[in-house]
């Protein structure tokens, strides 16, 4: 306990401040029952507009973000204290035998993991092939109407896939060519500046997503020395995620870039080299794998995201965790549920894909392999 009470407590503080930002679960689960948490209060009150909702909700979100803040801190204090020391060899792992007690164990853990994982699939898998919430499944109640509903008849959910889609895929094509090169400088020049963006440089995303998104809107409502907005556009979610998922595609590459020997680098230069020869011949090629593993990270994130575009969304932006959530808003709960169970599939299948090509890439591109 005494070794690990500093990892315990980091943990303990970016747990905090990961819930105290969540929106999607206290929203659904909780803005029916009349259960309010912060982000949902926010929510609802630019929802409900008004002359000064603008100002209501910025305090909202400052008083949200001075919380994140000192948890965020707290966490990096923790880390900071973190000094472990390996004594003896380390070519054996620790092996804690539990005997007879092996099989309850065992037992208990799978039955964990089937609670919070399996169950909740087969809740949503058996709510979209009831014709309506609270309709027990039997084989005289199935029906796949709300899957035809939804994925064939509602021009919305096509609208979300492509949006969902252009979003994730256009934030991980551009945070990777502006992480690689800004990392790579990033590490070869370590000025102060260089210092204190890196030390600002997790807080778009461990800061809550409605803190970002009302920093957002305040900033894009009205463009400096225009008249134009991007307040209502897709182009505002794109930037929110560019923002929110930086630190996802950044720190990889910078730990692939912390390890790389900089003399191959000075021997390219000194047999004359550019600086574009040398990023495309040596520096790229080496970092490829911790960049492809974060570009497949922010796909896979920003595809499901819902906190941030909550607050952006407007009539033909909404993305896939936006419709998911007007539906059930709505009382639409079982076409909700076939929509969350096709992306449920889209993801499987991609990952599957991407596992299935795996032995063809170079190691460490799939983020979820050691």
């Amino acid at each position: 306990m005494p070794l690990t009470l500093p990892s315990l407590a980091a943990g303990t503080a970016i747990t905090f401040v990961t819930a105290l930002g969540n929106f999607g679960i206290p929203a659904m689960l909780g803005i029916p029952a009349g259960y309010a948490t912060l982000p949902t209060l926010v929510y609802q009150k630019l929802a409900g507009m008004g002359t000064t909702v603008l100002a209501e909700v910025s305090v909202l979100a400052m008083l949200i973000g001075a919380v994140a803040v000192a948890g965020i801190a707290l966490q990096r204090l923790c880390q900071s204290r973190q000094k472990l020391h390996l004594v003896g060899s380390t070519s054996r792992p620790l092996a804690l035998p539990l005997g007879a007690a092996r099989l309850p164990v065992e037992v208990l853990l799978w039955a964990v993991v089937f609670a919070i994982l399996v169950l909740p699939m087969f809740g949503l898998l058996a709510t979209s092939l009831v014709p309506a919430y609270g309709v027990t499944l039997r084989f005289d109640t199935v029906t796949l109407a709300s899957w035809y509903e939804v994925l064939f008849r509602q021009p919305v959910t096509s609208r979300a896939f492509a949006n969902s889609f252009g979003l994730a895929a256009g934030a991980a094509v551009a945070l990777v060519t502006v992480c690689l090169p800004l990392a790579w400088l990033m590490e070869r020049r370590k000025t102060r500046l260089a210092r204190l963006f890196d030390g600002l440089l997790d807080l778009p995303y461990a800061l809550p997503g409605v803190v970002l998104s009302i920093a957002m809107i305040l900033l894009l409502i009205k463009l400096p020395f225009t008249e134009a907005t991007l307040y209502g556009t897709i182009w505002i979610i794109f930037l929110a995620y560019l923002a929110r998922f930086f630190a996802v595609m950044f720190r990889p590459v910078q730990a692939s870039l912390k390890q790389f020997d900089p003399g191959m680098d000075e021997a390219a230069q000194s047999v004359g080299a550019s600086l574009f020869r040398r990023l495309r011949d040596v520096i790229f090629p080496l970092s490829a794998p911790a960049a492809a593993a974060g570009a497949i990270l922010v796909f896979l994130t920003a595809f499901n995201e819902l906190t941030v575009s909550a607050l952006l969304w407007s009539s033909g932006t909404e993305t896939l965790g936006v419709v998911i959530f007007n539906l059930d808003d709505s009382g639409e709960t079982g076409m909700a549920s076939a929509l969350a169970m096709t992306i449920v599939l889209v993801v499987i299948v991609l990952m599957a894909l991407i596992q299935l090509f795996s032995r063809r890439f170079p190691k460490g591109v799939v983020p979820w392999q050691t």
